[in-house]
């Protein structure tokens, strides 16, 4: 079966909205799992506002927040309920009852619609016999606003972007909300990180606990990232929340160097001025010592939340440089990336600085690909019928070499 024949039935059935799919010729399983965010009075808008772990009350300050006057984006996180309610699912074979590994796979920044990775998830999982968990990142996927998608809504926001900033590129109706959501306020993209993290900390005590029928209490958990997803992923498996994820190991696909490597200006993910805006300010913010946001700070101080500090020690390259790669350097065996030539948003030689460090003297593997068809970073696997058998190649290569790190 070629990529695009795979990728269309799969997505038939998927979007059928059952809450259990078993699609019996190609032996596959997808379950949706309901899943209530315990979480989400960390976000802008809650009257909660404190740090369980300290009794520590952390206000919020409103002059953070640029406000638009457009509703559709000024919404406080802590309102939108489809963000703490939503569910995940969680793909296998269907010969396999209880699945004994896990991999918790993450998308990329601006996604709304899993179709693209149902493909991934069905390889992975019938190669490695591994449950695949599709976790949407907070305010991604299912869990973002329909009117976020909503094109004649969002023009309105592209107008007001373009009148309000004429200098501006790559603005879209795609990528408008998430634009003017991280420009009003960069530092939501901690904040999404970390009620995420949390999230996979409570699905980890579900299957510990034996609520999940699918996975067995005593799987091995790895971790899957694709472009924004390596970020988390990396975070993750670097904090090690509970011991959890000590024996993880961690794929990362156009992915796995620091956010200011990456370049997300795109008609499909950030606009020029929401991409320099977030990267001036975690700049500042780092340089300052998270002076102008108290909150982040006390999140971001290592004595007081030494798992969660590792998101700023991922925010700069040159920035805790040292103790990143230390890091790295310790859990090496158990991180591959597989990086593509023609990337710009992820550009391969950004992912050796990170992975490999300045001196190239941690070895985790990197392979660097170059498919032989038009490929981007938003599209490796295109699904045009002129390239079908090029395409389906490389796709097999890429799942071989994910299958293999993982099986390993």
């Amino acid at each position: 079966m070629e990529y695009y024949e795979l990728y269309e039935v799969l997505k038939s059935h998927f979007d059928s909205g059952k809450s259990t799919i078993e699609i019996k010729e190609l032996n596959v399983t997808i379950e949706s799992v309901p899943f209530e965010s315990k979480d989400s009075d960390l976000l802008y808008g809650s009257e909660h506002q404190h740090c369980n772990k300290h009794q520590q009350t952390l206000e919020i300050s409103e002059k953070g927040y640029l406000v638009y006057n457009h509703p559709t984006v000024d919404i406080k996180d802590f309102e939108i309920e489809c963000n703490k309610k939503f569910e995940y699912y969680l793909l296998k074979s269907a010969d396999i009852e209880k699945a004994d590994g896990c991999i918790f796979f993450f998308h990329g920044l601006n996604e709304k619609k899993w179709d693209k990775y149902l493909p991934w998830a069905y390889e992975l999982a019938q190669r490695t016999k591994k449950a695949i968990v599709l976790f949407p990142i907070a305010f991604h996927m299912n869990r973002a606003e329909p009117i976020w998608s909503d094109r004649h809504h969002m023009m309105e926001v592209v107008h007001f972007r373009k009148k309000k900033y004429p200098e501006n590129m790559n603005y879209s109706y795609v990528n408008a909300a998430i634009s003017s959501r991280l420009e009003a306020h960069p530092q939501r993209m901690f904040w999404s990180g970390l009620q995420t993290y949390s999230d996979i900390t409570e699905v980890v005590k579900d299957i510990k606990n034996g609520h999940l029928k699918s996975i067995s209490q005593d799987a091995k958990l790895d971790l899957f990232g694709y472009s924004i997803g390596s970020f988390l992923s990396m975070i993750i498996k670097m904090a090690d929340p509970d011991h959890y994820f000590s024996e993880s190991k961690v794929f990362c696909f156009c992915g796995g160097m620091t956010i200011d490597r990456m370049f997300p200006i795109s008609k499909y993910i950030m606009d020029t001025q929401a991409t320099v805006k977030m990267q001036s300010v975690f700049t500042e913010l780092l340089s300052s010592d998270f002076k102008s946001d108290a909150r982040l700070k006390h999140y971001q101080t290592e004595a007081l939340h030494p798992q969660e500090s590792w998101f700023k020690k991922m925010l700069r390259y040159n920035y805790f440089q040292q103790e990143r790669e230390e890091r790295i350097q310790e859990i090496q065996t158990h991180i591959k990336a597989y990086v593509l030539e023609k990337d710009s948003v992820a550009p391969p030689i950004e992912a050796l600085n990170t992975l490999q460090g300045g001196y190239r003297n941690i070895n985790v593997d990197i392979e660097i690909k170059d498919f032989p068809y038009e490929y981007s970073h938003m599209v490796p696997f295109p699904l045009a019928h002129k390239h079908r058998k090029e395409v389906t190649e490389a796709f097999h290569q890429f799942i071989t070499s994910a299958a293999r790190f993982y099986n390993g």
